[in-house]
């Protein structure tokens, strides 16, 4: 069950990685809280999102945060980050206060802790991993420190890819998802991970689903793409409080 205290969420998180063969963390911040809202967003990723114009990708995201199976978790805004859109995902999902924890549950404060556990815990778990993200990512760092199984390349702009291939990615993640077995499938593909892992469940909650985020940019990318990477950043020290 999570607290909702941050540091204590991820130890559970982590320990449920290992020892849990249904798993799904979705993770719902500023930009998702835009789509739902149907304000145009976008970020340096290269994901855009127009206000009425790419609305089945806004109802697809709605939809994607109604989950309330018992081992299916909702990250979502903090009120020390931004308390209007806490309030805002709050009313959102439906899923009891034990399923919901910090959208930052990997970053800020926490990141110290991600860089040096999280791809240990993976390796511990012995699970196969999959990785979906931008089709550009370098994986020959990642594959140092992990074994990854499979890669599900994500490419350009996330909610027009769905928006024009939908019933491919559909019938693509329904392969993927059927066949995996007790396999942990990490997430990187800005608001899309949220419809994803939700899909992905739907087919066969019997594998992990995990959206991480940025949190590994620097390997996939080599770049420090957000303030929590770099350690002294005011974002770096934050304690996140729900």
């Amino acid at each position: 069950m999570m607290k909702q205290r941050f540091k204590e969420d991820f130890d559970e998180v982590l320990r449920r990685i290992v020892d849990s063969d249904s798993l799904a963390l979705s993770r719902a911040a500023d930009g998702e809280a835009s789509v739902l809202k149907n304000i145009t967003v976008g970020n340096k990723d290269g994901w855009l999102f127009k206000r009425d114009k790419n609305l089945v990708f806004r109802a697809d995201l709605r939809k994607s945060m109604l989950c309330t199976d018992d081992n299916y978790l909702y990250g979502l805004s903090c009120t020390c980050c931004d308390r209007e859109n806490h309030e805002f995902l709050l009313g959102t999902v439906q899923a009891p206060l034990g399923n919901l924890t910090f959208s930052n549950i990997w970053v800020n404060a926490n990141f110290a802790a991600f860089n040096e556990r999280f791809l240990t815990t993976l390796r511990v778990s012995g699970k196969p991993i999959v990785l979906c993200t931008n089709q550009k990512a370098r994986l020959g760092d990642l594959e140092r420190e992990i074994p990854l199984k499979d890669f599900l390349p994500i490419p350009g702009n996330c909610v027009k890819y769905w928006e024009k291939r939908k019933e491919m990615i559909l019938a693509w993640i329904d392969l993927k998802a059927s066949l995996a077995r007790n396999t942990i499938f990490l997430f990187a593909a800005g608001p899309l991970s949220e419809i994803l892992i939700h899909e992905m469940w739907k087919v066969n909650p019997r594998n992990t689903y995990l959206d991480i985020g940025s949190t590994l940019d620097p390997i996939l990318f080599h770049r420090e793409s957000r303030g929590y990477h770099k350690p002294g950043h005011v974002f770096a020290d934050r304690v996140c409080e729900w």
